[in-house]
């Protein structure tokens, strides 16, 4: 009656011949179900469709919660139906109670027969299993270390792809990187000269061509291991999460490398949920990072990606501050990035140039791939430890000295995870890393923790 009501106010003519006939129920039945809802009426299009040699587009007309108590109504996005209304509906549907699951459930006994053979011979069927595997790709025991005395540690990132570019090998041709209008500014410069520009069609460099000075050759060639995607840092993740996909959907292995500015994580932010979520295996390389970057401005400053690390499923999140941890890290990542259960990592690097230290030995190794080492151990009661994530080593380092006197034993930690500290806290408190780290402290000592980005990353230090 209600839909008689509308219509008969607003449709004049020849429309009126189709509604007056019908009665109420007959009425309700045509306009809840104006093709959308009808399968036949689906696969007649479809047909027609494939039969024809233009592209085509459907428009299925629907009604949200078709079928239910509550269809059509503009609050039904978090409408429940309560138990009475589930019990009509099974009732209605011909489910027996119970039996809601089961895959024919609702069906008569001639149907589901013939609905077992059609899913046999699906072509989908012929293939149950659809992920495919692929081989690990070989990783060095260790990548290349620069051994600039003084160094940022995006520029460390640079060198180490360009040398793993320049030794070539399994690695090499397995990696596939990526950036948003910064290749050059993140330090990919050398890689894409080694490596090249990917293109579908084999393009020369137009200014090589036309003798205008540039560092950069971009040479464009289906062989090309760089894709340039323009101001797009949805479009990066979008990409990362299809390479990254490559082995389990294609049966062969990449290992895609993605570089943005840090603070434009955001724009993309949705996509690289998604692109966790769907376990896309890539290495995510956002640089320059925080407020270190003061000379390009506040647009291009990050506070709070560190909380993005530390909160994404799915993503594990380091912060170097030297050359060393960054070659570590990444040899970690590639190796990370293929293991079973392994995950995305991202890299949250500086243009911060620091003084690189002397190693005695490479204990510190293990801790810096675990999320934290100490640079200088406390004593056992110590009443303070400064601890210190990334660019900020130097402030870090120069308290230490100052404060040494007046807090003997006092220790200094480097963190280069706070994610993998927290989520193996969280995980196993008492017995966690960070638990075995900070267990020489006195029970009531003071932490002081600095960090360029957001002080939450290593507050929570003192619940330890």
């Amino acid at each position: 009656a209600a839909w008689r009501e509308r219509l008969n106010a607003d449709l004049v003519g020849p429309a009126r011949k189709i509604i007056d006939p019908l009665d109420d129920d007959g009425l309700s039945a045509l306009m809840e179900n104006l093709g959308g809802h009808c399968l036949e009426t689906m696969l007649d299009a479809y047909g027609r469709a494939a039969a024809s040699e233009q592209p085509m587009f459907m428009l299925a007309y629907t009604i949200k919660g078709w079928r239910l108590p509550f269809q059509g109504h503009k609050d039904n996005h978090a409408g429940l139906m309560n138990p009475t209304q589930i019990a009509a509906f099974r009732d209605k549907l011909g489910v027996p109670e119970g039996k809601e699951w089961a895959a024919f459930a609702g069906l008569k006994p001639e149907m589901i027969a013939r609905c077992e053979a059609a899913l046999r011979a699906s072509p989908i069927a012929q293939t149950p299993d659809r992920r495919f595997g692929a081989p690990t790709t070989p990783v060095p025991d260790r990548l290349s270390t620069p051994d600039d005395k003084e160094m940022s540690t995006q520029a460390a990132f640079g060198k180490i792809l360009n040398e793993i570019a320049r030794e070539g090998g399994p690695l090499a041709d397995a990696i596939v990187t990526m950036s948003p209008d910064v290749s050059v500014s993140t330090n990919l410069g050398g890689w894409v000269n080694r490596r090249g520009l990917f293109g579908r069609d084999s393009q020369e460099d137009l200014f090589r061509r036309r003798k205008i000075a540039s560092a950069q050759i971009w040479s464009e060639s289906p062989k090309g291991q760089h894709i340039e995607l323009g101001i797009a840092e949805h479009n990066l993740f979008l990409a990362l999460g299809a390479f990254g996909l490559s082995a389990p959907v294609f049966g062969t292995r990449l290992l895609p490398i993605g570089t943005l500015y840090d603070p434009f994580i955001a724009r993309g932010l949705d996509a690289l949920n998604y692109a966790c979520y769907q376990d896309a295996r890539f290495l995510l390389v956002a640089t320059p990072s925080g407020l270190t970057l003061g000379p390009e401005g506040g647009a291009h400053q990050s506070i709070n990606t560190p909380l993005i690390g530390m909160g994404q499923p799915g993503l594990c999140a380091y912060e170097p501050a030297f050359a060393d941890e960054v070659s570590v890290l990444m040899r970690h990542a590639f190796a990370h990035m293929q293991a079973p259960q392994g995950e995305s990592v991202y890299l949250r690097l500086s243009t911060r140039v620091l003084a690189q230290p002397t190693r005695p030995d490479n204990a510190w190794i293990d801790g810096a791939i675990a999320g934290a080492y100490w640079m200088a151990p406390p004593q056992a009661g110590a009443e303070l430890a400064l601890v210190v994530c990334g660019a900020l080593a130097p402030e870090a380092r120069a308290a230490f000295d100052q404060l040494t006197e007046d807090y003997p034993g006092l220790g200094l930690l480097h963190v280069t995870s706070p994610d993998l500290l927290h989520r193996t806290w969280r995980a196993s408190p008492g017995r966690s890393t960070i638990d075995h780290l900070l267990a020489p402290l006195s029970a009531d000592a003071g932490l002081v923790t600095l960090i360029d980005g957001s002080p939450a990353a290593l507050s929570w230090l003192g619940s330890v």
